[in-house]
């Protein structure tokens, strides 16, 4: 797995990083028309995919094709992991509020319960089924096929192993660190915002780097096998 150091400054070590950077903001600043961010994940996609080659340095945009191609894939890998908390929000969170807008005193206390329950239940099961959804578009970015995102033989040792949840829990940080970043950005009006856009692009950089190290370290733990190096171990 990289360095977290390492990680953090990866993004930077291309001679065309800067141009790099700028086309990924544009794009999510306009991401609020969804499909700029297609070739935004299709270029994570292509992160992991260098990474898990051995390439230390990241990836340029280009082959615009292939980013929409598989920034689309992913997506679609996504949202059928986070189906399931996608469903149990919308019945617990849902109805509570159906309930508390349109019952009773009792009826309103029982919706405010239902709520708050409900909400703690799809946080639960959004952070399980992430952390799998993670482990299964690197799987897609690796065998380069979507099958291999909901193949188990793949994903058991990947979603077990500790390499990929350190990995994980890392990348966990390194967003939060941006949403905070992020939320001090927001009090300068419309710059915070479009700053805000490279900020997270910059973080999704990060964490899929260390996604592909974790998960290179999982499965040549599980299969014997031996990969190309991602950036050593986390420190």
């Amino acid at each position: 797995m990289p360095q977290i150091s390492d990680a953090i400054t990866y993004p930077t070590e291309h001679d065309d990083w800067v141009t790099t950077i700028l086309i990924g903001g544009v794009l999510s600043v306009f991401g609020f028309l969804l499909l700029p961010l297609l070739p935004v994940y299709g270029y994570v996609v292509r992160v992991i995919r260098h990474s898990l080659e051995g390439d230390p340095r990241p990836p340029t945009f280009g082959d615009w094709e292939e980013l929409v191609v598989d920034g689309a894939k992913a997506v679609l890998v996504g949202a059928v992991y986070m189906l399931i908390p996608g469903i149990v929000g919308g019945v617990t969170v849902g109805g509570s509020l159906v309930a508390i807008a349109t019952g009773t005193r009792g009826g309103t206390a029982t919706g405010i319960a239902g709520f708050v329950i409900g909400g703690l239940l799809t946080v639960l099961l959004s952070l399980v089924f992430g952390y799998v959804a993670v482990a299964a578009v690197v799987a897609f970015a690796d065998e380069r096929r979507v099958g291999a995102a909901f193949d188990l033989d793949i994903l058991k040792p990947v979603v077990l192993s500790g390499a990929y949840a350190t990995a994980w829990v890392f990348s966990l940080v390194v967003f939060l660190a941006a949403s905070v970043l992020v939320g001090v950005l927001n009090g300068i009006p419309i710059l915070g915002v479009v700053v805000g856009a490279f900020v997270f692009f910059y973080a999704q950089v990060v964490a899929a780097r260390l996604w592909a190290g974790g998960y290179a370290d999982a499965r040549t733990e599980a299969d014997g096998t031996t990969r190309p190096d991602v950036g050593g171990s986390v420190a």
